[in-house]
């Protein structure tokens, strides 16, 4: 009993010793906000952690996003700062108000040691116009909110934030933050663990459109030896709301004196050089008013298709369209003969560009087009094969899924197959990435979609040489006479036998 008595008062005791002993602590944060490149928000957070567990080896690092910033999150990289070697990221679960990752270190951390982490984050339409309603050629101005201290589920020693705009800061909170610059806030740093809320707001009249929905289409046709192209588009303005209504005059007076306004009036998407039959359609018909610039010299060559949209776009107006092309197939297509079965490798880019301007059709550059200003919110990327295509498989450039959807169209007799991705918050670099589609297709399989066709036209043939051969109706003989009718037509016939022979 007295045994039972000592241990029940030495067992808490040391769990408490053992549950208060430290492991990993951040200590020094730095993280740099960088609002240069709206709607696309860059967050650096370079920290280095110690392990001060006295034997405990850590193998991964968890990260923690806040849940109002994780529905926006596009992508997050870990690297070590010293190695610059990139850690595998996965996505674990909830915990509280946060969503938590786990990023496994190259090797374990010992007791005692320190490593130096850089986590870049990449958020989309994260900072809100303030405020929300402004003039037509008025100064737009935005604003940045979050939490002073940065979300973490290790204990921060010391810690302090960097905020960069691209237009002139206007105001902070709180007060006792530096300005360093025109372009730059800092906050802290900070040695305790009580968070605040922290907000900069900044001139930026640059454009901000963001795309509800895209959706681009590839279908592949060997006979033809055409890829078509068709994109689909729910595009948003992000900017302040338009207050007082829209003035003609203004905008004739902004385009001379200021040489903008608040209105979104050019669309510019980069096409393949070697495009042709490109078309704008909305939701009411074909427009007229669009234009292809030519061709840029150097570099790879390509073109802008620059579409003005029915309407002027102000602030938190919505337009949306569908547009679309053709290329030629070889300069997407390979066959691979290195296997007993030949190959086709077809390499498609994974998503275009899209850039809104505010300036006149006389004004527009390259740079325009090039201007990365639209963040696209939810995207869907469909490759129809051609009929007969087997042994699909699909890389991606990024950690995910594709899905293999069997449909049919006109003519078609065993159908084809759709290669649907869908993906969330796309980031700019993902324009020049691109998804390799592999697939076996046989010689003579290019040839079943003819022979449906013909075998078509030949049935329709003879249905309708059967149908012109059928009498419908009654037959002369089948039509009853008078019997004296029929006695008349005999006699008639008689004498007019006996006049042939005299």
């Amino acid at each position: 009993m007295r045994l039972v008595g000592v241990l029940s008062v030495v067992l808490p005791w040391i769990y408490v010793v053992s549950a208060s002993k430290p492991g990993l602590v951040n200590t020094n944060v730095i993280r740099t906000v960088d609002l240069q490149g709206l709607p696309f928000v860059r967050e650096q957070v370079g920290v280095v952690v110690q392990n001060e567990h006295d034997s405990k080896v850590y193998k991964t690092y968890t990260i923690s996003v806040p849940m109002d910033k994780a529905p926006k999150l596009s992508q997050l990289s870990v690297h070590e700062r010293k190695s610059g070697e990139e850690l595998d990221v996965s996505k674990e679960t909830v915990s509280g108000d946060t969503q938590l990752y786990r990023a496994t270190l190259r090797r374990g951390l010992q007791p005692g040691e320190k490593l130096s982490l850089n986590i870049d984050y990449l958020f989309v339409s994260l900072v809100e116009p303030r405020p929300k309603a402004v003039g037509q050629s008025e100064d737009q101005s935005w604003l940045w909110e979050d939490q002073s201290l940065v979300a973490s589920v290790y204990p921060t020693r010391k810690q302090k934030t960097v905020v960069k705009t691209r237009g002139d800061v206007l105001r902070f909170t709180p007060a006792d933050a530096v300005k360093d610059g025109r372009h730059s806030v800092v906050f802290g740093p900070y040695t305790s663990d009580k968070s605040s809320r922290v907000e900069v707001g900044f001139k930026d009249n640059r454009e901000q459109m963001e795309a509800l929905t895209h959706g681009r289409e590839y279908f592949v046709s060997h006979w033809a030896n055409d890829l078509n192209v068709l994109e689909h588009y729910a595009l948003r303005n992000r900017g302040p709301e338009l207050s007082g209504g829209f003035d003609k005059v203004d905008q004739m007076v902004s385009k001379y004196m200021k040489r903008r306004d608040n209105l979104v009036k050019t669309l510019l998407v980069k096409v393949p050089a070697d495009a042709r039959e490109m078309y704008f359609v909305d939701e009411i018909g074909n427009v007229s008013t669009s234009a292809v610039s030519g061709r840029r010299k150097g570099e790879e060559p390509f073109k802008v298709l620059q579409m003005r949209p029915r309407y002027p776009m102000p602030g938190n107006w919505n337009y949306t369209w569908w547009h679309g092309y053709s290329v030629p197939l070889d300069r997407y297509l390979k066959i691979s003969s290195a296997a007993a079965q030949p190959k086709h490798l077809l390499r498609l880019p994974f998503i275009g560009t899209l850039a809104g301007c505010a300036s006149q059709e006389g004004e527009l550059t390259v740079a325009m087009a090039n201007a990365q200003n639209t963040a696209v919110r939810a995207y869907e990327l469909r490759v129809t094969l051609p009929e007969g295509a087997r042994d699909i498989d699909v890389k991606l450039p990024f950690a995910g899924q594709a899905l293999l959807q069997p449909t049919k169209y006109y003519f078609d007799s065993v159908g084809r197959t759709v290669v649907v991705i869908t993906h969330e918050n796309i980031a700019p670099e993902m324009s020049s990435r691109h998804i390799l589609v592999s697939y076996s297709y046989a010689p003579l399989t290019l040839w079943m979609k003819p022979a449906v066709v013909a075998a078509a036209l030949f049935m329709l043939f003879m249905l309708a040489s059967t149908a012109s051969r059928m009498q419908y109706g009654l037959t002369p003989s089948s039509v009853s006479k008078p019997a004296g009718a029929t006695t008349k037509s005999k006699a008639t016939k008689k004498q007019a036998a006996a006049g042939k022979t005299e």
